[in-house]
C-alpha cells in the first residue's frame, strides 16, 4: 500500500480547480459570514468569545486525556495489544514532533472548530502504520470520483499531494453529504457574534470611563470665552464619575441606552448557553451557574460524558478501525477511548460500587486496585461470594432431597 499517490491517471483531473493556498494562522471564511449582530465571525474570531475558547478547550483537553488502548480479543478475554503498532502510534507517540496529548487535542479542536479533522497516515513497506501527520482542514480538499474519496492537500509544508480514503483518517461532525462535516462556527454563527458583539460593547463602554454618551442642551448662544469656561468647570466637576455642575441653565440629555436596558449580562448568559447547546457541553462547565446546583452538577458531568464525549470517541475508534487495522485483524482487535476515570463519581459512590461487586461476586479485589491505580497484591484475584447464595437449580434439589 503506497504511502502517497502523485501521478495515477484515474484520479488525473479528479479536482478540476486548485485548493487555495491559505496558511492555518490566516484562515479567512467568505465575508457573508458577517452575522446579523454586526460582528464578523470565522474560526479565529469565535475563540476571542470566552465561551466558544472554553467549550473547545474542554472538550479537547478532556479527550486527550483518556486513555487510548488497542485490546485483542482471546479466549480469556481482552488484553492490551501492547506490541501492536497500533496501539503505539494512538497510546504513545503519534509522530516524530508532537506526543500524544498534543497530537489528540489538536485533532478534537479543529474537528469540533472546523467540523473536519484530517490526519495523513504513513505506512512502512509491509503495510503497518508508522506515523499520524495531522493536516489544518483549510489545506485539504475532498472528491468523490467512481465512488471512492480523495483528498488533494495543497499548501502544507512537505504534504502536498493527492491522497487515497485508505491513506487518510478524516474526522467529521455532522454531515450533509457524507463527504465533509458542517463547519459548526460557520452555521451558528449569528447565535456566536451576539456573544461576541455584547462583549464588544462592554470594551467600548469601559473604554469610554463607563460613560454613556449624551448631549448638553442651551438655548441661547455662548460665546467662545464662555464656553471654555464651561467646559472646564464641567470637565472639572464630572471628572472621576462626579456629578456635573451645569451653567448658564444648560440641561443634560442621555441619548444612549444603558447596559441594564440593553440587558447585556441576560444577552452574554443567553450566549454562553447557546455556545453550550453548539458544542454539546453543559453550562456550568462554561462558568454559567444559573441553573446548576449542587446536587445536579454531578449528573451533568455524567450526561456530559454519555451524550457530548462518547459519540465523540465512538467517532474517532471507528475511523481508526477502519483505516490502520488490516481486514483481517478487525475480529480480533479493537480500538477504545477508555472513558472510566470520567464516570467515576465521589469516594463514597465509588467505595459502593466496589463494594457490591466484589460482594456479588463479579469484581475482584485486586481487579479494584488496578481501578484505583493501586498495585496488585497476592490472593486477592478470587471471586467472592455470600455463603448463603447458591445457584437456583441446587436450592432446588437441596429442597427436594429434604
Amino acid at each position: 500500500m503506497s504511502f502517497l499517490y502523485r501521478n495515477i491517471d484515474k484520479i488525473k483531473g479528479v479536482f478540476k480547480r486548485d485548493v487555495q493556498v491559505i496558511p492555518a494562522n490566516e484562515y479567512n471564511p467568505p465575508a457573508n459570514l458577517r452575522a446579523k449582530a454586526g460582528v464578523d465571525v470565522n474560526n479565529n474570531t469565535a475563540m476571542n468569545f470566552t465561551a466558544v475558547y472554553a467549550a473547545m478547550r474542554i472538550r479537547s483537553e478532556n479527550i486527550a486525556s483518556l486513555p487510548k488502548v488497542v485490546y485483542e480479543k482471546t479466549s480469556k478475554g481482552k488484553e492490551v495489544a501492547k506490541s501492536h503498532p497500533v496501539h503505539r502510534l494512538v497510546h504513545y507517540k503519534p509522530n516524530s514532533y508532537m506526543n500524544i496529548f498534543v497530537f489528540w487535542e489538536f485533532v478534537n479542536a479543529y474537528a469540533d472548530g472546523h467540523g473536519n479533522s484530517y490526519a495523513i497516515i504513513e505506512r512502512n513497506a509491509v503495510g503497518d502504520p508508522v506515523a499520524l501527520w495531522p493536516v489544518h482542514p483549510s489545506y485539504v480538499h475532498v472528491a468523490l470520483v467512481n465512488r471512492k474519496k480523495f483528498y488533494k492537500v495543497y499548501g502544507t509544508q512537505g504534504f502536498d499531494g493527492t491522497y487515497s480514503d485508505d491513506e487518510m483518517m478524516h474526522f467529521m461532525l455532522f454531515t450533509k453529504d457524507g463527504l465533509t462535516g458542517v463547519n459548526p462556527i460557520v452555521y451558528n454563527a449569528d447565535a456566536i457574534s451576539l456573544g461576541m458583539a455584547a462583549t464588544k460593547f462592554g470594551q467600548e463602554f469601559f473604554d469610554k470611563g463607563g460613560n454613556i454618551k449624551g448631549a448638553l442642551e442651551y438655548e441661547g448662544q455662548m460665546g467662545d470665552a464662555e464656553f471654555k469656561k464651561f467646559m472646564q468647570h464641567y470637565e472639572n466637576s464630572s471628572r472621576n464619575f462626579g456629578t456635573a455642575f451645569l451653567e448658564y441653565g444648560i440641561k443634560y440629555k442621555q441619548i444612549g441606552i444603558s447596559p441594564e436596558a440593553a440587558q447585556m449580562l441576560q444577552t452574554k448568559i443567553f450566549a454562553v448557553q447557546d455556545v453550550a447547546r453548539i458544542f454539546n457541553v453543559p453550562p456550568h462547565m462554561l462558568a454559567d451557574l444559573s441553573r446548576s446546583t449542587f446536587s445536579n452538577i454531578e449528573h451533568q458531568d455524567i450526561q456530559f460524558v454519555k451524550y457530548s464525549m462518547r459519540p465523540s470517541v465512538k467517532r474517532f475508534e471507528t475511523e481508526i478501525e477502519s483505516k490502520l487495522f488490516f481486514e483481517d485483524e478487525t475480529d480480533s482487535f479493537e480500538m477504545k477511548f477508555v472513558l472510566d476515570g470520567l464516570l467515576r463519581g465521589d469516594l463514597k459512590s465509588r467505595g459502593a460500587f466496589y463494594h457490591f461487586g466484589i460482594q456479588d461476586g463479579w469484581l475482584t479485589r485486586n481487579e479494584v486496585r488496578e481501578m484505583e491505580n493501586k498495585n496488585r497484591a497476592d490472593h486477592l484475584d478470587t471471586f467472592l461470594y455470600p455463603q448463603n447464595l447458591q445457584p437456583a437449580d441446587q436450592g432446588n434439589n437441596k429442597n427436594n432431597k429434604e
